[in-house]
This record gives structure tokens, C-alpha cells and sequence, in this order.
């Protein structure tokens, strides 16, 4: 939006764009020391907030106002001109700082102090988008893409008008806050794809941070019941499966009892990657989840009686708590079971589990001390295991059992 005399200057020498004085005082303004309390007043004004309102994405609070608005102040003051070109790029420091920021996998801390701060500026990014009340999505960049060309279009068109009535230059120019706004959309579809590992990062983090919670509520359990591990009933009824029944058909109110006993909270209990999580406060009176989709984690299945966590000789060896089970909620969906298949919580790339000795890890597969199988009973796994070691892999010199044995091949 610069004035007739700055526009011809900054077009015509090849060196890019610059806001005219006035058009740097609105942007000035806009991004003060109160963003907030900001009011258009002029025609100029007007047009600088409909353009930058087309960079407005939701957020969960208008706690993250103030960092999107940072960010946007950030990234326009880093604005500059490529060589022998009008296309707006990031400075090099910015693009030092991003660079470094994905390398080490989204961690500002992990940056060149020299970069820190603009590395921070990133994570904020990510901070705002991963808090949206509605997840990024990548049709935001064509959707304001082609909104900012109607803009384009009417100002063209008014221009046009102007001048053939003899009015004069159409007082104001889009051209900048267009480049600028061209420059953060740029920035956000390079953002975007990375935005579901930001997610994914701090949902893992989350997680962990909950094993170690739990751990400590086990401790304190222990510590009150003369080192027995939580249990709510002596035995289980026709299957521990039956989530929500009654406590005494559900391995998940043992689970629930550090709930109801005070020793954790259901947020605890939660892993942030289980949409149907229960958090908040426990429901007067509940012994259990309300129902299986509701349970994020898988707790050691209780033997009849109980058991004392002093009376395991290894307990290094023992996993008493992890990510929830694929195999448990493919049987209850009446569903061919998969045992080698990761939990569901972190999209099967792997399941956190706490160890008995309060330790927490994370793994790639579910079978640990080499055929130990944390979703399956011993019995069980050696059946699978003779089965596979006597017939093997399929070779292709198999034929069906008769008519009615389907089986097909390439």
C-alpha cells in the first residue's frame, strides 16, 4: 500500500518491495504493545486488518493470540527481497533457524544458541496450530490464496474504474501486505505437514510423563497395602474383558482403583492420543471405566488373590502398565487378531510400558525379552509358536484342502 511516489520507486529500481511510511505506521500500530485494543480508523487501516484477518486461525484460548500476532510481526520484519527478484523470501537467519528447528526434530532447545530465539518463534507456531480447536488443514493455503485474489480482482477493478472517471490513483494498494501474506502462507505449507509430528511429539511426551505418574500412584497404593498391587475384587467373573459391568468382570477397575482410592486422577490415566480418554473428575460411586474406548492403558492382569510386588524376584523384567492392548480391542470388535501389532494409542508405531521397578520405556514391538508377548498369555504364544515353527511361511506349493477350503494367490 505505499503512496504514487514511493510505489514508482521501490517497483522500478529491481529491488523488491517496501511499505510506504504510512502503511509501516499501520502495521506499526496494529502490532503495538496491545495488539488488542487496536481500532481501524481509516480506509487504510480497514484494508491492512481484512487482509491479515485472512491469516486467522482458530486457537483453543485468546491466550494464543498474542503469540500468532508475535508471529506475524516476526515474520514480516524478517521479510526480504530476493535477488534480482520481487518475490519476498525469509532472511537467513530465519531460514537457519527453521532449518536447524526440523533437524532436531522440533526441539527450539536443541538449536544454535545464536538461532534460539527465532528457533522459539517456531515452536510457538507449532504451540498455536496444535492447540486449534480444529486441526490445520491444508486447504488453508489455497482457500486464502484464492480469497486474496478476490481482493485482488475488486482493487484492479476500482483502480480501473477511478481512472476512467478521472478520479485520480485509487488511494490504496494491496501489493505489499499481499507479498507478505504470499510469504506466511509459504511458511504455513511447509508448517503444516510437520504439524501432526509436533502433535504426535507431544502426545508421546504426555504419555511418558503419565507412566511415571502412574508409577508413583502404584508406589503410594503399595506403600498403604502392605505392598499389594491395586485389585478391586479377589476374582473376575466370566471375563476381564467386560469393561464398565460390574468390578468384579474387569481387570480395568484394579486399574481404576488408584482412581477411586485418590492415589491418581483420570487425566493421569489418560493417554492424549485416545480420543475417547476419560478425564475430568470421577463420576460418584464409578469402580470402572464406563467402557472399553475409554480405558488408554493396559494393566497387568491380576491372578486370583493378588499380587504382592515384593514377591517378584526381577521385577525389572515385569510390565505392569502399558499403552492399551490392540489384541483386547480387536477381540471385542470381533476382529482377526494381529499379536505382533503395536497399540493403537501412538498410531502403531510403538507402546509405552512401566516395568514393575517404577521404570517407564518405550518399544517398537510389543514382544520383549525375545518371545515374551506383552498382549498374549505364555500358553498362547507357544501355541503360535509351534504353530509357525512346524509349518513355517507359505512357499507356494500349497494347495487347498478342497472345494470348500478358500484360498487364493496372486
Amino acid at each position: 500500500m505505499p503512496s504514487d511516489d514511493q510505489s514508482s520507486s521501490n517497483t522500478s529500481n529491481g529491488q523488491g518491495f517496501e511499505l510506504s511510511q504510512a502503511d509501516r505506521e499501520t502495521i506499526d500500530r496494529i502490532f503495538g504493545t496491545d495488539p488488542e485494543s487496536f481500532i481501524a480508523e481509516s480506509d487504510r487501516d480497514h484494508a491492512a486488518l481484512d487482509l491479515l484477518n485472512l491469516l486467522d486461525s482458530p486457537v483453543a484460548s485468546e491466550l494464543q493470540k498474542p503469540t500468532r500476532l508475535d508471529l506475524i510481526q516476526l515474520l514480516a520484519a524478517r521479510l526480504e527481497s530476493a535477488p534480482n527478484t520481487h518475490e519476498p523470501q525469509l532472511s537467513p537467519a530465519d531460514q537457519r533457524a527453521l532449518d536447524e528447528y526440523i533437524d532436531n526434530g522440533y526441539d527450539a532447545g536443541q538449536v544454535d544458541p545464536a538461532f534460539q530465539p527465532r528457533a522459539i518463534k517456531c515452536d510457538q507456531i507449532g504451540e498455536a496450530i496444535t492447540n486449534s480447536t480444529q486441526g490445520a488443514s491444508a486447504d488453508l493455503v489455497n482457500k486464502t490464496l484464492a480469497a486474496i485474489q478476490t481482493h485482488i480482482d475488486q482493487e484492479e477493478a476500482a483502480m480501473a474504474t477511478a481512472a476512467s472517471s478521472g478520479r485520480g490513483s485509487f488511494p490504496i494498494r494491496w501489493s505489499d501486505l499481499i507479498s507478505i501474506a504470499a510469504t506466511l502462507l509459504l511458511v504455513a505449507s511447509v508448517a503444516i505437514p510437520g504439524m501432526s509430528l509436533v502433535r504426535s511429539k507431544a502426545q508421546k511426551s504426555l504419555c511418558f510423563e503419565n507412566m511415571h505418574t502412574a508409577a508413583n500412584a502404584f508406589g503410594l497404593y503399595a506403600g498403604a497395602n502392605r505392598d499389594m498391587l491395586p485389585m478391586a475384587t479377589a476374582g473376575f467373573g466370566p471375563t476381564w474383558m467386560d469393561v464398565g459391568s460390574t468390578p468384579e468382570r474387569s481387570n480395568s477397575s484394579n486399574l481404576f482403583t488408584l482412581v477411586r482410592t485418590d492415589n491418581a486422577d483420570l487425566d493421569d490415566l489418560a493417554c492424549p492420543s485416545n480420543p475417547n480418554a476419560a478425564t475430568g473428575d470421577m463420576e460418584p460411586g464409578a469402580w470402572d471405566w464406563n467402557s472399553l474406548a475409554e480405558v488408554s492403558y493396559s494393566y497387568r492382569i491380576m491372578p486370583p488373590g493378588g499380587m504382592r510386588a515384593s514377591a517378584i524376584a526381577q521385577p525389572v523384567g515385569v510390565v505392569l502398565l502399558a499403552d492399551r492392548s490392540p489384541v483386547v480391542l480387536r477381540v471385542a470388535n470381533r476382529q482377526p487378531v494381529i499379536p505382533e501389532e503395536n497399540s493403537p494409542n501412538h498410531q502403531g508405531k510403538g507402546q509405552h510400558m512401566l516395568m514393575l521397578d517404577g521404570g517407564a520405556k518405550w518399544a517398537t514391538s510389543p514382544i520383549i525379552n525375545d518371545q515374551d508377548n506383552i498382549w498374549l498369555p505364555r500358553p498362547i504364544e507357544q501355541v503360535i509358536h509351534q504353530v509357525r515353527s512346524k509349518l513355517g511361511i507359505i512357499k507356494g506349493s500349497e494347495l487347498p484342502d478342497g472345494p470348500t477350503d478358500a484360498f487364493v494367490g496372486p
